[in-house]
């Protein structure tokens, strides 16, 4: 099942407008996020969950239907006929792990008003057939701003324990990190500078 920072993650993602929120990801996302599965009333009628998606009118009744279709014939979504004669749509497996690895992408971290001088130093150490896992962890840690300390060390200035340990449990592999808060670093003039630290 997705889990609550997944979905708050995609809510955050859709509601800043960002030009990369593709009505594909959308819908997908809207199937995931309705309490109850939406009902497929007609050719082009979404129902609540992707309403609560598109305040903004960014996209059309029939976009969300072409967007459904894709997803249904690639096995991301399903439709399923209810005794009751109602069809509605439901995530699969597929779908979920696709939203999963989408989760990752948006993932960001919170930066607060004012640093607390603690610095988040990130170790890993992989065994030698996750090399591709271990590439994919440095881009993501990279992307987020880290910087790289050492070979398999990165270090931050701002809380992003819980954002690490949903990347590498996203990948199975939590038990080959640490994240530790560290009070001091040495010679740490050039990493103030880099993240433009006035402490």
């Amino acid at each position: 099942m997705l889990s609550k920072k997944d979905l708050e993650n995609f809510k955050e993602f859709l509601d800043s407008g960002t030009s990369s929120a593709k009505v594909t990801k959308i819908a997908l996302i809207a199937v995931a996020v309705a309490s109850l599965p939406f009902v497929v009333t007609g050719a082009v009628a979404m129902g609540n969950a992707v309403q609560l998606f598109n305040k903004k009118k960014r996209y059309t009744d029939r976009q969300f239907y072409n967007a459904t279709s894709y997803l249904n014939r690639n096995k991301f979504i399903e439709y399923v006929s209810e005794k009751n004669g109602v069809t509605t749509a439901r995530i699969t497996r597929k779908g979920e792990a696709k939203l999963k690895s989408f989760s990752i992408d948006i993932l960001q971290i919170q930066k607060p008003k004012v640093w607390d001088g603690k610095w988040r130093v990130v170790i890993f150490d992989f065994p030698i057939r996750y090399k591709k896992v271990r590439h994919s962890l440095r881009y993501k840690l990279k992307d987020l701003g880290f910087v790289q300390f050492q070979k398999s060390v990165w270090i931050y200035p701002y809380p992003c324990t819980d954002e690490v340990l949903f990347i590498a449990n996203h990948y199975r592999l939590s038990k080959y990190i640490e994240v530790m808060i560290v009070q001091e670093v040495t010679n740490d003039k050039k990493l103030k500078k880099i993240f433009g630290l006035s402490n």
